[in-house]
C-alpha cells in the first residue's frame, strides 16, 4: 500500500516479533502441473487487514479460491479460536512461521502446544539467529542477520534447529526452515545456504524452499532441487521486476504481477513438483494499491493456469 510504511518482515523476524505473535538455470523435465489446491497463501502479506479483521480476511481469502493459508502471527487469538476462524472460512492452517533458534526452551514448547492445539502439520523457522555471545562479548551488527551474520551463526542455528525439529517430531507435527536472500553470500568459497543444509538434519528439519528470496540473492534454485530431492516439502513463489540487482541485503528487490517477470512458471513448478515440493505458498508483497488481496488474488488465478 504507498503512502504508509510497512513493519519490515526481515526485521519483524529477526527481532523475535513472530515468537510472541505465535504464544541462471538447469533444464528439468516438464512434469504435471499441481492442481489449484495446492497453492496457499502465506498470511503476512494480508498482515494489516489480518490485524483489522481476522476473520473477515480469512473468510476473504477462501473468497479467492484459496483452500491453505500459513500464519506468520496470529493476533492475540488462542488455539481454539484459530482452529473455530479457520473452520468457519473453509480453511486449513497447512502451518506457521512461528519458531527462531534463539527462542528459549520454554517458548519452543509454548509455541508447539499452541500449534498442535491449532491442528497444524507444519511449524517452520523462518530465519537464522546469531550466535550468542560468551562472557559478554559485542559481536558486529545489531542481532538482526540482515545486518550481519557469520558462518559460526548459521551453524549454532542449523544446531538448534535440529535440537527444536526433534522436539516438533515428538509432537507429531514436522518442522522446515524457510530461507530468505541471505542464505546465498558466501564465506571464502562456502555458500551458506550449502553449510545449513549440510548440517541440518533431515530426520527432523524438511525445509521450505523460498525460490524467489533465493534468486533475490543471487542464488540459482534449480541445482538444489535437483541435488536435494525430498529435502523441500514447501515452498514459496514470487515474482520480481525484470532487470533486478541481486542483494542480500534487507533492500529487496521490487515486485511485479505474476507473469509480467522473468520467471519461467512451467519450468520452475516442474522442477518444484519433481524435487517433492507438496505445497506452495503465495507470498507476494508490496504491489497492492489500496487492495491488498489483490495480488494474492492474481497471483492464485495465474498459478492455477500454468
Amino acid at each position: 500500500m504507498r503512502g504508509r510504511k510497512l513493519i519490515s518482515r526481515r526485521k519483524f523476524l529477526a527481532t523475535g516479533s513472530v515468537a510472541a505473535l505465535a504464544m541462471a538455470s538447469s533444464p528439468v523435465s516438464r512434469a504435471a502441473a499441481y492442481t489449484p489446491e495446492k497453492f496457499g497463501v502465506q498470511l503476512w502479506v494480508l498482515r494489516e487487514l489480518m490485524a483489522k479483521d481476522f476473520d473477515g480476511t480469512l473468510a476473504k481469502v477462501a473468497s479467492v479460491g484459496i483452500k491453505r493459508v500459513e500464519f506468520a502471527g496470529f493476533y492475540n487469538r488462542t488455539a481454539k479460536e484459530v482452529r473455530t476462524s479457520l473452520s468457519n472460512a473453509g480453511l486449513t492452517a497447512s502451518g506457521a512461521h512461528c519458531l527462531l533458534a534463539s527462542m528459549s526452551d520454554d517458548e519452543v514448547r509454548r509455541t508447539i502446544d499452541f500449534c498442535r492445539e491449532v491442528g497444524m502439520p507444519w511449524m517452520i523457522a523462518a530465519v537464522p539467529s546469531i550466535k550468542p555471545t560468551t562472557g559478554g562479548a559485542p559481536k558486529a551488527g545489531s542481532g538482526n542477520p540482515f545486518d550481519h551474520i557469520e558462518l559460526e551463526d548459521w551453524r549454532w542455528s542449523a544446531d538448534r534447529f535440529n535440537t527444536i525439529g526433534a522436539r516438533v517430531r515428538d509432537a507429531g507435527m514436522r518442522f522446515a526452515y524457510h530461507n530468505h536472500n541471505i542464505e546465498a553470500q558466501k564465506y571464502g568459497d562456502v555458500v551458506a545456504f550449502d553449510e545449513l543444509l549440510r548440517l541440518l538434519d533431515p530426520a527432523v528439519v524438511d525445509n521450505e524452499f523460498d525460490v524467489g528470496n533465493f534468486i533475490a540473492g543471487g542464488g540459482n534454485p534449480y541445482p538444489y532441487l535437483e541435488k536435494y530431492p525430498h529435502r523441500f516439502k514447501l515452498a514459496h513463489v514470487k515474482e520480481w521486476a525484470t532487470g533486478f540487482t541481486p542483494t542480500i541485503t534487507g533492500n529487496f528487490p521490487k515486485y511485479a504481477e505474476f507473469g509480467q517477470g522473468p520467471t519461467d512458471w512451467k519450468k520452475l513448478l516442474g522442477a518444484l513438483k519433481k524435487a517433492g515440493v507438496q505445497e506452495i505458498f503465495i507470498e507476494q508483497d508490496g504491489t497492492a494499491i489500496g487492495d491488498e488481496l489483490a495480488p494474492v488474488r492474481q497471483a492464485y488465478q495465474f498459478l492455477s493456469r500454468v
